[in-house]
């Protein structure tokens, strides 16, 4: 009777612990509440089922297979894969059980009765901490369920705890196999090494276990130092979004003007991105920066007079000179922000995009004269969707000049001032 008690503790235990595993070191997603409530009812109702068909091993094959299940439902994307995401469970599971259910019992050479009452004694510190975590633990789970569900772990990050998981199953399958029951004495199976195994297993097994918690507590601490980093980076970019608005304010010309090149550098950037375009450039991090930059661009206006800025009609060459000094001025700006602030991706690009999207593919542009590549590609981005907008805005100056019109400019410059990949990349975005 304790020996079928002991066995379905240990799998529901397994299953408690996968799940948690699952959604808090692996991040994740659970279904939306009501939903995830019923999977949860159901797997446990099935995991019943096949542990009194079929028995304990089964039964926690089941419970790995419904947490697989589980990660594909909550799953927006990439959703098969999610069971094989559930690979390394039984190792970081058994790498967290198999040191304290069966190492102590051996160390200590127990009786069959003690080992029971030692193993119940321990399911039931367990079930105290997950009833503790269930009562005081709300505002944590709150705290992650707002600001973690979006975040995803990194691909090192991934492959540590398949690693640890692959070495943790080895490990305890090993030391299972080593422990046995002999006439209600615990003690190690017969082998070359006989009772000189006690100290190889008590010593892995403390290892084991000390480096499981270790790599599950370094992550949990990692995601959450990630998630402070991030909005930190977010606050940033904010205050600096929110310079390059008061900036625009500034320009009667310019309404809008920031919001709409940045939709066409991210329309650009995925075009250029799709067709394989600069693959060695084109990163998905570098299209990131890209997107959050794009505002930054014009930044440097804050230097410019308003009599020049809002000047009604043409500019004189001497006022026309004074515009120009923009793109230098940005780039002292964000310079001097990246800087203050630490070195960020979007900073650098913003600095780039500041600094070279007047500069034209032939050299013939500013404030620098470079061409070709050795304009920066988001520079080039950049002055496709700038000019494209400003033909086609209304400005105080101006009217907006209709669409096949600047069309027509962007091709007949493609080659001259613009790159002719961004222009190609350009077209078809504003087809689809």
């Amino acid at each position: 009777m304790a020996a079928g008690i002991l066995e379905i503790l240990e799998t529901a235990t397994i299953a408690v612990s996968g799940f948690l595993i699952k959604k808090y070191v692996f991040l994740e997603s659970d279904m939306e509440e009501k939903k995830q409530r019923i999977f949860y009812l159901v797997s446990f109702i099935l995991i019943g089922i096949v542990f009194s068909v079929f028995g304990k091993d089964m039964a926690n094959a089941a419970v790995l297979f419904l947490i697989g299940l589980n990660i594909c439902f909550g799953r927006k994307k990439h959703r098969l894969s999610g069971l094989i995401q559930m690979m390394p469970f039984p190792g970081i599971i058994n790498g967290l059980l198999v040191p304290i259910l069966l190492v102590p019992p051996y160390l200590f050479a127990m009786q069959e009765r003690e080992t029971c009452i030692y193993q119940f004694l321990l399911y039931g510190v367990l079930c105290a901490l997950l009833v503790l975590f269930y009562v005081r633990g709300k505002n944590w789970r709150s705290w992650f369920q707002e600001n973690m569900q979006h975040r995803s772990l990194q691909k090192s990050e991934q492959y540590l705890l398949w690693v640890i998981g692959i070495l943790m199953l080895f490990f305890s399958n090993h030391t299972a196999m080593q422990i046995t029951l002999d006439d209600g004495n615990v003690r190690a199976a017969d082998s070359i090494y006989g009772r000189g195994l006690s100290p190889f297993i008590g010593i892995t097994s403390v290892s084991a276990f000390v480096m499981t918690i270790t790599i599950i507590v370094l992550i949990m601490q990692g995601n959450k130092r990630a998630f402070y980093h991030e909005r930190v980076s977010n606050m940033q970019s904010g205050m600096i979004r929110f310079m390059a608005e008061v900036v625009e304010n500034r320009d009667d010309n310019t309404g809008g003007h920031i919001k709409r090149t940045a939709e066409y550098v991210e329309g650009i950037a995925k075009e250029l991105k799709r067709r394989g375009a600069y693959n060695d450039i084109l990163t998905d991090s570098y299209l990131r920066d890209m997107i959050v930059a794009a505002p930054l661009h014009d930044i440097g206006k804050i230097h410019i007079p308003d009599a020049v800025l809002n000047k009604p009609g043409r500019l004189t060459d001497e006022e026309y000179a004074v515009m120009k000094t923009h793109t230098t001025a940005g780039e002292e700006l964000l310079t001097h922000a990246k800087a203050e602030l630490g070195e960020s991706g979007y900073l650098n690009t913003a600095v780039e995009m500041a600094a070279y999207h007047h500069e034209w593919w032939n050299g013939k542009g500013y404030p620098y004269g470079i061409s070709g590549d050795e304009i920066p590609l988001c520079a080039r981005i950049m002055a496709v969707a700038d000019v494209f907008d400003a033909l086609t805005s209304k400005r105080c100056y101006k009217d907006a000049m209709p669409l096949e019109k600047a069309y027509a400019i962007i091709r007949e410059e493609s080659g001259t001032h613009f790159d002719p990949a961004v222009v190609e990349a350009f077209f078809a975005a504003e087809k689809t």
